[in-house]
């Protein structure tokens, strides 16, 4: 898992941008970006956190796959078209405050969990922007504490 995420954080902003304009790669940028920075920040931590944002991932995956292979578009499925939304609204707020909490316990300058949240949900605009820091905190050496 860890060599997965490290590689697609190392991508350069314009190879993350075609990427997720398919829209499934989006939800694996955001769970990369969890797992990277939260291991970065505290070796120690709690699995459960990625146990969450793992099944936020693969709910709106599987819908998508599902709706894309059986062209079902009909209201009976809006209840799970609506889970999945919220899946992806739910990410991208762990998502927003694993990068803030990166940034703030290194010492970078940062944003809010706002603006991150912003930047993720425009991530046509600001995905040059976040993928640039996003490579330079994964390359870098950990320091020991």
């Amino acid at each position: 898992m860890n060599k997965l995420t490290q590689w697609f954080l190392k991508l350069s902003p314009l190879k993350i941008f075609l990427l997720l304009l398919l829209g499934i790669p989006i939800y694996i940028w955001f769970f990369s970006i969890i797992y990277q920075l939260d291991n970065k920040v505290n070796q120690n931590s709690s699995n459960l956190k990625f146990w969450i944002a793992g099944c936020l991932v693969i709910y709106p995956m599987i819908y998508m796959l599902y709706v894309l292979f059986t062209f079902s578009f009909f209201v009976p499925l809006m209840p799970f078209h609506l889970l999945a939304i919220l899946c992806g609204f739910i990410l991208m707020i762990l998502t927003a405050k694993s990068y803030v909490n990166f940034e703030k316990k290194k010492g970078y300058s940062t944003r809010s969990v706002f603006e991150v949240f912003m930047m993720l949900w425009f991530y046509i605009i600001c995905v040059w922007s976040l993928q640039r820091n996003l490579n330079t905190y994964v390359t870098e050496i950990p320091t020991q504490n």
